[in-house]
């Protein structure tokens, strides 16, 4: 019996388990070892709709350019996507944890890449807006803009990389509708300003914390939590004043396994040095050399200075936890003050320098910023009040009937904007 030939096709109906009446295409194409395999594709809704995409399949068999689409699932073919990824263990850990808890449980997951449609997406999207917080205490609840498009494109990456194989014919995520750009924004900056820092420290000291100084250290250097925990005890040149920060610890904690702790380059990939004022390093001496005098194995050049009561390095999460709990309860103590995020004593650094009239350059090498853009993005509530020394220059040299300013409103405007 004579085989079809691989530009021919059929179409017929079929039952969906509802009782529908459904239409599929079937059709053959060449594999490249030269065997002939058969393909289908379902759903259609009528006869005249699969006819279309059967001859589209095979005006596309002819030119050469028909993609034998796979049959594997999302779930499926997200395994070999992130088991090829070239990312910090970390970055890899947050990308699997998306995907397990918002979408392999889904019945996106479970559909084949070639059928996953623009509708199909968006109806997730909106599913996962209405109640997709799967965390303990909030399942049900609406999830927030920024998770739902970090999962949107999460799913477009995956697609792509389909596509880029020549497992699909188009990236149907290209043509979705997530959350915008604005609607998922990250919330108003929130910063303390010196007096809320002065109050917050002089309770945490007063109360005992033993983290005081972990906070005076954030807030005294805008260093990142990771950076902070990685710090050495050799890292630190208590003669001049000086922190080196040379790298960041990694905490990686997936379902299953073991946390692993590493210590890797910082987000920069640059070493940079800080300097730190008298009060800072005169913390730091007091806690060294009582280290030396009652446990000198927590005071070698090696050892963090940062570590938890057992001399192990602190989980990142815990750290961040016990952060919320000082300032949740020096809220209570003084309800004025603001119930800041761990990251934010970063964001106030920052915002009291270049407040005080600190140029956005030093201000930027501190933090490790990769340029200036970055710094003057960031911090662009801040900067906008450095204009006014400007404003108060012009306005003085343009004044009307004036020809002798005065000379300490200008000496003041120019070291302003000098700055």
């Amino acid at each position: 019996m004579a085989r079809r030939v691989n530009h021919d096709g059929t179409v017929s109906p079929y039952a969906t388990p509802s009782g529908e009446i459904r239409y599929r295409i079937a059709y053959w194409v060449v594999r490249p070892d030269g065997e002939y395999v058969r393909r289908f594709r379902r759903g259609f809704s009528d006869e005249r709709q699969a006819r279309e995409a059967l001859a589209n399949v095979q005006v596309d068999i002819r030119r050469g350019s028909h993609v034998d689409e796979t049959r594997d699932t999302l779930n499926a073919y997200s395994t070999l996507y992130f088991d090829g990824l070239r990312v910090r263990p970390s970055t890899l850990a947050g990308y699997r944890k998306h995907f397990r808890v918002h979408v392999e449980s889904s019945s996106l997951g479970r559909t084949r890449l070639s059928e996953i449609s623009k509708d199909q997406l968006n109806r997730f999207y909106r599913q996962l807006e209405r109640d997709g917080r799967k965390d303990r205490g909030h399942v049900g609840e609406p999830l927030g803009p920024a998770t739902i498009r970090h999962v949107h494109v999460l799913v477009s990456q995956i697609l792509q990389h389909a596509l880029e194989d020549g497992l699909i014919r188009f990236n149907a995520a290209k043509r979705a509708s997530p959350p915008t750009k604005i609607e998922a924004a990250p919330p108003e900056m929130i910063t303390w300003s010196a007096e809320d820092a002065r109050l917050f420290l002089e309770w945490s000291q007063s109360s005992g914390d033993y983290l005081w100084l972990a906070w005076l250290t954030l807030l005294g250097t805008g260093m990142r939590r990771g950076e902070i925990l990685g710090l050495r005890w050799k890292d630190v040149d208590l003669q001049n004043n000086v922190i080196t920060i040379a790298r960041a610890m990694s905490y990686v904690k997936e379902m299953g396994k073991k946390p692993v702790i590493d210590f890797r380059a910082t987000k920069s990939g640059r070493v940079r040095n800080v300097d730190i004022d008298a009060r800072l390093a005169h913390a730091l001496m007091t806690k060294r050399d009582l280290l030396r005098a009652v446990a000198p194995e927590l005071a070698r050049g090696e050892q963090l200075i940062f570590c938890n009561r057992f001399g192990r390095p602190h989980n990142p999460t815990q750290f961040s936890r016990q952060w919320r709990d000082r300032v949740n309860k020096a809220s209570e103590a003084h309800p004025d003050l603001d119930r800041l995020h761990l990251h934010e004593l970063r964001h106030t650094h920052a915002t009291l320098l270049l407040r005080a009239g600190v140029h956005p350059k030093i201000v930027s090498e501190r933090l490790g910023h990769a340029d200036i853009q970055t710094t003057l993005n960031t911090y662009s509530h801040a900067v906008r009040t450095l204009q006014r020394g400007a404003a108060d220059l012009v306005g003085e040299l343009l004044a009307p009937n004036q020809l002798d300013v005065d000379s300490d409103v200008l000496a003041s405007a120019s070291e302003a904007i000098s700055r």
